[in-house]
């Protein structure tokens, strides 16, 4: 984990100490409808986060997602997922997702991750980063590749519209090994850095996360990524914000 994901995971840490006592007096109990897309060539499955395993909102108005495609009946053959998120719909996601070739053949898969947006904003910066580990389970050695010129981590906003954008592509190009019952890392790679400072344009529906790899029979793969969208102010605003601190000073 490179040392600006290191600090904004902790940055996160510190807001949920910090800002229970401002989310006590908000309604922070409705959890978004996060939801996954995932699949292997031309079959995939879509899947609500909170129906499929556990949610929970915090008392900082951010909001918790973790299970496991394990228990579902009609999961993709060849594909495990689990997964521990937290997000907000400011918005942001952060966490960790884990992913399993259960199949016989090395086998190539895609797994989106996508957020619905809290309000709709002209302005933005972006910035997000991606680390992870590809293990060996059966000892015949691990391989984990990105799908030709295409990132393995892909960062979007309005995903699944006419609107979609790249805010970010990460890793493409990349080939990990990792020998007999061995790990190897990935990354970390990132943009926006700091997280986030990367210009962006309108977003009026949801941010998304994607990861498009090949992994070998019996291995796994995990991966810790964060991608934030802050809303920049109008320029009306921010010279409203500029008035309103002249007038402070003023009286002072």
């Amino acid at each position: 984990m490179n040392a600006n994901h290191s600090r904004f995971v902790k940055a996160l840490a510190a807001i949920a100490a910090a800002s229970s006592a401002f989310a006590a007096s908000a309604d922070g109990t409705v959890i978004p409808n996060l939801y996954f897309t995932m699949g292997s060539g031309s079959s995939s499955r879509t899947y609500s986060a909170g129906e499929i395993g556990g949610s929970w909102a915090n008392t900082n108005r951010t909001y918790g997602f973790a299970g496991s495609t394990g228990a579902l009946t009609d999961s993709l053959d060849g594909l495990a997922v689990s997964w521990n998120l937290l997000v907000n719909s400011d918005p942001f996601i952060v966490g960790n997702i884990s992913v399993m070739n259960t199949g016989t053949t090395t086998r190539e898969f895609f797994l989106n991750v996508i957020l619905p947006k809290g309000s709709v904003s002209s302005h933005h910066y972006v910035g997000g980063s991606v680390t992870g580990t590809v293990t060996d389970l059966n000892g015949n050695g691990a391989i984990l590749s990105s799908i030709g010129d295409s990132g393995l981590f892909t960062a979007f906003t309005d995903f699944g519209t006419a609107n979609r954008a790249t805010a970010g592509s990460l890793l493409s190009s990349t080939t990990i090994t990792a020998g007999a019952f061995l790990s190897s890392s990935l990354g970390p790679a990132g943009f926006g850095d700091p997280i986030p400072s990367q210009l962006h344009g309108a977003v009026a529906e949801n941010i998304a996360m994607q990861f498009r790899f090949s992994l070998t029979a019996g291995d796994s793969a995990s991966f810790t990524s964060i991608f934030v969208v802050e809303a920049i102010p109008a320029p009306g605003a921010l010279a409203l914000m500029g008035l309103a601190g002249l007038r402070n000073r003023r009286r002072r």
